[in-house]
């Protein structure tokens, strides 16, 4: 090879991606539900509060199917208790166009539907002992891309007849029918019935078994009713089939087009009510390993108004990305900010947790997919003060790239590692830096905004993940990783 063939095989090889480009950035507030579902305010409200606070974009998650049944064996429709709360996912289309509407009038907020899908629950304990618990009522993802309402009505979720499929329980819950089939005829036929009329006569009259035939009819039309169509959950809520259901709902979304986002992984749900004597209960533990176990989904909620340890140095979320950089994983999952925003009980405000999102169009597709490509740092404030990440980018050889791409240099490369942190307000305030190269804090820089820092490195033929994060006193910002590759 030639010194100039290999200067250019060199310089192909040192990136594989373009120059960065200038992105646009949009604050965004996920996870947002409004009076569509269980939040307090109206779309427009909500619009009207983000433009208030110089949010950009509002990522809603209407409450898919909020539906909890309980039901006897063997014939659990017709023994069924059910409470539900408002959801959209038995009517997506009005949900898509009362959001379609709202867009068109109000267009200097983003709203980007989505919707927040419960993939299973299931029950412990026994309504003979007056006392069930239902686990997971929390455990859910986040859907958003999916805006076809026949493929939105076609998300797995339990009790949702499109999802559903015929087992043997299907059959058993149709059995109650056949019930109308005498109860039909004890109402229609006329039988003889002897009367006693004084000391010796009898006269014999024909009447109808209206008592039993309509006992039977009942019975049979309230299985018919609440049994239709006698689909049952692929994955039944009377035992725990760990993560199936969430891969089943994370690879649906996937064929459709969608991105799937983990809710509050660390979040611990607790709470109980009495229903007379019965002590009905719902329970929903931490869930971060389950994180580790599926595959495929985009992201994750990393930073949100709770204790999370998933994302500090050497913890879940570095192992996996150390099993992508290393190719064990087809996908990368980033992190966001998640705000589960429902109105203004207990201090709650719709801005003091942010995704800002690198767009290289500002539209609900250029959000999307800088959500998909992890081009987006999450960000904690206050309603006063937040910080903001101005530069994250590695270069090599001439080449630079952002976050959630990735830079290809052979070993012994110099690497270098350029970051910037800002305050909103301009001014100076106390800030901690954080370098994390491959789950390892390797950095670790002090000073007042404006803070510029570079870490240098050079590469040694193995995989590398950089990222970053920064506190103040109530703020911080996450950074998405940087991947570098021999």
């Amino acid at each position: 090879m030639t010194r100039g063939a290999l200067a250019l095989a060199l310089a192909v090889g040192l990136s594989t991606a373009a120059p960065a480009v200038a992105l646009e950035r949009v604050r965004g507030v996920v996870h947002v539900h409004s009076d569509l579902t269980t939040g307090d305010f109206s779309l427009e409200g909500l619009v009207g509060l983000a433009e208030a606070q110089g949010i950009g974009a509002l990522l809603l998650s209407e409450n898919y199917l909020l539906r909890v049944r309980y039901g006897l064996p063997p014939f659990r429709a017709l023994t069924r208790v059910e409470r539900r709360e408002r959801s959209v996912g038995d009517a997506p289309a009005r949900y898509l166009e009362r959001v379609a509407e709202v867009r068109r009038r109000l267009p200097h907020v983003l709203l980007v539907p989505g919707v927040e899908v419960m993939p299973h629950y299931h029950w412990t304990g026994s309504p003979l002992a007056l006392d069930l618990t239902a686990h997971n009522l929390q455990k859910n993802l986040l859907v958003f891309g999916v805006t076809d309402p026949a493929a939105l009505r076609t998300l797995p979720a339990p009790g949702h007849a499109p999802a559903g499929h015929y087992t043997i329980q299907s059959v058993a819950d149709a059995l109650p029918v056949l019930l109308l089939v005498p109860g039909v005829v004890l109402l229609l036929r006329r039988r003889p019935v002897r009367r006693r009329l004084g000391r010796g006569a009898v006269i014999v009259v024909r009447r109808r078994a209206w008592g039993r035939g309509g006992v039977l009819c009942a019975i049979g039309l309230a299985a018919l009713v609440r049994g239709w169509p006698f689909t049952t959950d692929v994955f039944p809520t009377s035992s725990d089939p760990g993560v199936a259901p969430y891969q089943a709902l994370i690879d649906r979304v996937e064929q459709l087009g969608g991105v799937t986002v983990w809710s509050f992984p660390e979040a611990r749900d607790v709470g109980e009510e009495r229903l007379g004597p019965l002590r009905v209960g719902w329970l929903t533990e931490p869930y971060a390993d389950d994180l580790l176990k599926t595959f495929r989904y985009t992201a994750f909620g990393a930073v949100y108004e709770d204790t999370s340890t998933f994302e500090r140095p050497g913890g879940g979320w570095d192992r996996l990305l150390v099993e992508y950089a290393r190719g064990e994983r087809t996908r990368p999952a980033w992190a966001i900010a998640e705000s589960g925003f429902h109105g203004l009980t207990a201090g709650k405000q719709v801005g003091p947790l942010q995704t800002v999102f690198l767009v290289s169009e500002r539209s609900e597709a250029g959000v999307l997919d800088a959500l998909r490509r992890g081009r987006m740092y999450a960000v904690q404030r206050t309603r006063e003060l937040g910080f903001d990440l101005a530069q994250f980018t590695v270069t090599a050889g001439g080449a630079t790239v952002g976050a959630g791409e990735t830079l290809q240099a052979p070993p012994g490369t110099p690497i270098e590692l350029a970051v910037a942190v800002e305050a909103s307000d301009g001014r100076p305030h106390d800030v901690r830096v954080a370098i994390v190269a491959n789950g390892r804090a390797v950095a670790l820089e002090r000073g007042g905004t404006p803070l510029r820092t570079v870490y240098r490195t050079t590469t040694d033929g193995t995989p590398l993940v950089l990222r970053m994060e920064a506190r103040g006193s109530q703020q911080r910002v996450l950074s998405n990783p940087i991947f570098v590759r021999p």
